[in-house]
This record gives structure tokens, C-alpha cells and sequence, in this order.
């Protein structure tokens, strides 16, 4: 892997250029690890084929999510979060067998189990006005799709913005806490309507291989 990757905006229609092309590489993730056969292989990845392809084969609302009216893709959750590690909480006795319970924290590095992508729609797919995450089996509509380590959540301009007023934690999180991998011109005017400031400093870099295969890496 060349050592040139760089800060670069790529909207939707580069995405399906580079899919078109079959030049999709593989977007890397700051935190987890790609294991197989129980063996730590890579950090934490997806493929951006599978990306495109679900993407494109969406569903919500039994309508395909058309792609030229996608505004951005962000990703969040615990695959970006900063910083990588989670904190848990403990007690044990001061003595071997007896004593106070003494209080204590011990943090370990996060181990996500798929990649967390908001899809944000200039038009609401669904009539409700807000949507809220709730249990998996209520979301029959398709606004949530989750496949091969790749969870896909959608919400259109307008649904993020309410949600935003009503503290909507996906919306929240994705603004405050995500790294927008694929956006358009719309993002930033959209963005600055919803008025959630960014407190995470991870970034999204980008690079061809020496076979000019498209890579990401959220850092």
C-alpha cells in the first residue's frame, strides 16, 4: 500500500464510477480487528463492493433507495468511536475474602461486531417524521439493513433534522460523533442546519493501490 493517502471528498457518483469500474478496494477502520480462524488479521474493514452493493439493492418503504438522491453516507458507532477504548466498571474486596468492596475501572480497546453507516436521503423515504431507533424485529419498512458486518440506517434530510430536536441518538451520534465517507454538495448546507458541532477528530483518507483499487482509512 502506497504511504500517499490523503484527505479527499468523493460523492455517490464517484462511488459508482469506481464500482463501475471494478476498482473498489477496502475501507479500514480505526477500531477492532478482522479476525479469522482466530487469528488477528488487519484492523477492522468492509468491503466497499458489499458497501455499494447494499446500498444500491436497498429497500425502504419497499422502494429502492435511489442513489443520486443520497447526501451523504456517514459512518458511526463503535467501529470510529474516540477514543478506541470503553471503560468498565468493577469492585472487589480490599482483602482476599473479606473487607470493603473497593471501587475500580479498567479500560480495554473496543471490539466492534459490524460497521455502523447513517444514509442520509434529500426525501424522506418513510411518512412518520421522525424515526427513533428501536428493537431490531419492529423495523419491518426497511429503514435499518444489517448484512455481512455492514449495518446500513437510513433517515431523510427532514427526519434528521427533527430528530435532531428531539435528540434522536442516531442522528445525534452521527453528526456529533461520524466520519462522512461519500457526501455531496448538499452535506455541508445540511449539516449547518442541523447544528450539531463534531467532537470527534477522526478523519477519512483515501488512496488507489498499486493495482488502482480504491482504499479508505477512517484515522
Amino acid at each position: 500500500m502506497k504511504n500517499t493517502m490523503t484527505e479527499t471528498n468523493l460523492s455517490i457518483t464517484d462511488f459508482t464510477r469506481y464500482f463501475e469500474a471494478k476498482r473498489l478496494g477496502r475501507l479500514y477502520f480505526p477500531n477492532g480487528k478482522y479476525v479469522k480462524y482466530t487469528l488477528e488479521l488487519s484492523n477492522l474493514f468492509v468491503y466497499l463492493t458489499d458497501l455499494y452493493k447494499l446500498m444500491s439493492g436497498w429497500k425502504v418503504n419497499h422502494t429502492l433507495v435511489p442513489l443520486d438522491d443520497i447526501i451523504a453516507v456517514i459512518a458511526f458507532g463503535s467501529a470510529i468511536r474516540y477514543p478506541g477504548v470503553e471503560e468498565i466498571s468493577y469492585a472487589r474486596k480490599k482483602y482476599l475474602v473479606f473487607g470493603p468492596r473497593i471501587p475500580g475501572v479498567y479500560r480495554r480497546n473496543i471490539q466492534p461486531k459490524d460497521a455502523d453507516f447513517l444514509v442520509i436521503t434529500g426525501h424522506d423515504l418513510m411518512r412518520e417524521q421522525i424515526l427513533e431507533p428501536v428493537a431490531e424485529e419492529t423495523y419491518d419498512s426497511g429503514t435499518w439493513l444489517k448484512r455481512g458486518g455492514i449495518h446500513l440506517v437510513n433517515r431523510g434530510a427532514n427526519q434528521l433534522l427533527r430528530g435532531v430536536q428531539v435528540h434522536d441518538t442516531v442522528s445525534v451520534s452521527a453528526l456529533r460523533e461520524g466520519v462522512p465517507v461519500f457526501f455531496n454538495d448538499r452535506w455541508g448546507t445540511l449539516s449547518a442546519q442541523a447544528n450539531i458541532a463534531s467532537t470527534t477528530p477522526r478523519k477519512i483518507l483515501w488512496d488507489e493501490n498499486d493495482d488502482g483499487f480504491l482504499i479508505g482509512r477512517i484515522s
